[in-house]
């Protein structure tokens, strides 16, 4: 069979014509803008999406109307055509939170702000005789933000055409079209960093035409996944790989305050406009085959901003972090990967200390009288709802699970600076809390991992696939009595091996719900783990079955949606959601030959 290619300089012809860049989660957003066009069945441009801080904003709704009907729009990666019935509108990005409108056959534009709902401080400025700004305080859309106001700065240059009346404000802009027929207006936005100065450099810099702002945009394109290349046996199998990489671009984001000098890795920049701890570790899974840079500014941006007591936030906003849970210590792990794939001693040097801090505070903030941490909630695993807390805070599997991978981690990465002591006494301390988990955790009657009720001290038998994450710990249980409890139950068809692999609550448990939230449904990190946790512990012929499962619903879904229901694979909850492109993206790569992680380290460490 033929196949075809997913590769930088295809993703355009890939993707088609037919993009849906109508709502938040699927605007028009290229170059890691914080700000991404709406574009539906009118002519011009619907509305903006400012994608700030954990809420996304809609801004100006119309945002640029043109008195024309639209017969035949065409939405690719690179741009937006429109044609009218005489005439034709191209709308294309051409830098960060700048792009270029051209028009033919259009006589005039008219633009204003005055419409701007719940607007402050409206004012207009002007810089030359084709440059105009607008300053404007606009709500915050989420209250546990500090500040209940945002600046924004939108700036607009007539490259071609004439003003004729207006201001903007009281008034319109109007631009008309010069002699034959033609208007060119570029825009730029700047969120919370307003400096006029910035705003008209990128202005005078846009390009004078939509076809050079196309190429930009298919330059960025290409780099931006420079790294990635894929094979498909069918035209519906690259478009949906397509996506996933276009997806993964898209809500990786500029933006500035915390999320300053890095590109965060939004899950969904429509519905979860904001970099979340968990999310982060799971995207990099295909950002790292991409464009490495992606995989380390997600890890960074989070070790970076970590609180002066060791604390990592929930997610970070442009200003503020979640102030009350954390979420799973999973930097390590997914740290470890990354330090590992390209022998990164630089990054290990970076993420060390943080990490150590990071431990430390779990250490000293979550401890219980088990000798182990708890969770609080379901929020700061990651696992919002799910049955397991349903009476309150547990000694949860998952999460030392998670920070027993960070403590090995961090003596990994002191033993590649030199430090052999460290990392033999870090070593030793990871080996005495693994032997906690087991006593603790372990219940030989049943074989499995149960959560402890922090307040009872008894376990909370409910069957999910956290009772297998300590075995990827490498806790001190045997091989033989590992496979034995995956035998039979992980891999049993009547609790978590059917025909949509790895429900998030075992299918025959009181509890279980397969499409709400945490309390049945697919969750495609979790079902993940439980697969590399098949490759560990020899189960490869039912990995591939279980790989090729997931990698299927993924694909014909089509909409790579957020989680699944766990008995027919339709898709749930948010579109375009990062962690489901990453994965699918990965499996891909593991299911072509390239090799799942653990035969990658086999290879790699001999």
């Amino acid at each position: 069979m033929e196949t075809m290619t997913v590769a930088p300089e295809d993703l355009t012809q890939c993707l088609g014509d037919g993009l849906d860049y109508s709502n938040a989660m699927t605007s028009f957003s290229p170059f890691y803008s914080d700000i991404g066009l709406g574009i539906g069945n009118d002519s011009g441009i619907q509305c903006l999406f400012l994608h700030y801080n954990r809420i996304t904003t809609r801004f100006l709704d119309p945002f640029l109307s043109m008195p024309r009907s639209v017969k035949a729009p065409q939405c690719t990666a690179t741009g937006i055509t429109q044609f009218f019935q005489s005439g034709v509108a191209r709308i294309a990005f051409c830098e960060h939170n700048t792009w270029v409108v051209e028009c033919e056959g259009v006589a005039q534009i008219d633009f204003g702000v005055a419409h701007a709902a719940g607007c402050q401080d409206l004012r207009h400025s002007t810089w030359g005789d084709d440059i105009h700004l607008f300053d404007v305080l606009l709500p915050t859309g989420d209250k546990r933000d500090p500040d209940q106001h945002f600046p924004l700065v939108l700036g607009l240059r007539v490259i071609t055409g004439a003003l004729t009346a207006g201001a903007g404000i009281e008034a319109p802009l109007r631009i008309e079209a010069d002699p034959a027929s033609r208007i060119v207006l570029a825009f730029s936005v700047r969120i919370l960093d307003v400096g006029h100065e910035s705003i008209v450099r990128r202005l005078q810099a846009a390009s004078l035409t939509a076809e050079d702002a196309v190429r930009r945009t298919q330059s960025w394109l290409e780099q931006a996944m420079s790294g990635f290349r894929a094979e498909a046996g069918s035209a519906h199998e690259r478009s949906v790989l397509a996506r996933c990489v276009h997806a993964l671009l898209s809500n990786s984001t500029e933006a500035p305050g915390h999320l300053g000098g890095r590109i965060a890795a939004f899950p969904s920049r429509g519905t979860y406009p904001t970099h979340f701890l968990w999310d982060s570790c799971f995207q990099n899974l295909a950002t790292e085959m991409m464009h490495p840079g992606l995989a380390e500014d997600s890890l960074l941006l989070l070790t970076e901003n970590l609180r002066c007591d060791g604390k990592m936030a929930h997610f970070l906003c442009s200003t503020w972090m979640r102030p009350h849970e954390s979420q799973p210590p999973l930097v390590g792990w997914a740290g470890l990967r990354l330090v590992r794939a390209r022998n990164n001693v630089g990054l290990a040097r970076r993420l060390l200390p943080t990490l150590q801090r990071n431990t430390r505070w779990w250490r000293e903030q979550r401890m219980t009288r088990f000798g182990l941490i708890a969770a609080k909630n379901g929020l700061e695993t990651g696992w919002d709802d799910s049955p397991r807390f349903d009476r309150g805070p547990t000694v949860a599997c998952d999460m030392n699970s998670y920070l027993l991978m960070q403590m090995r981690a961090c003596a990994e990465f002191s033993r590649m600076l030199g430090d052999e002591a460290g990392a033999a006494a870090q070593t030793a301390e990871a080996d005495r809390y693994a032997q906690r988990v087991v006593d603790v955790l372990f219940d030989k009657e049943s074989g499995l991992f149960w959560d402890v009720h922090v307040a009872s001290g008894e376990p909370v038998r409910i069957k999910t696939p956290a009772c297998f994450l300590p075995l990827l710990a490498d806790v001190p249980i045997s091989l033989p009595t590992a496979r034995d409890s995956i035998r039979k139950v992980l891999l049993n068809s009547a609790c978590f091996f059917g025909k949509v692999p790895f429900p998030s609550v075992a299918y025959d448990e009181t509890c279980y719900q397969p499409n709400k939230w945490w309390r049945g449904p697919v969750w495609l990190p979790v079902a993940y783990l439980m697969l590399i946790l098949l490759d560990k512990t020899g189960f490869r012929a039912e990995a591939a079955s279980a790989r090729a499962s997931l990698y299927q619903m993924i694909i014909n879904d089509t909409n790579i949606r957020e989680f699944f229901n766990s008995q027919t694979g339709e898709g749930l909850g948010a579109h375009e959601q990062g962690w489901t492109a990453a994965i699918c993206l990965r499996l891909h790569r593991e299911i072509h030959g390239q090799g799942t992680m653990v035969e990658q380290a086999v290879a790699r460490d001999g």
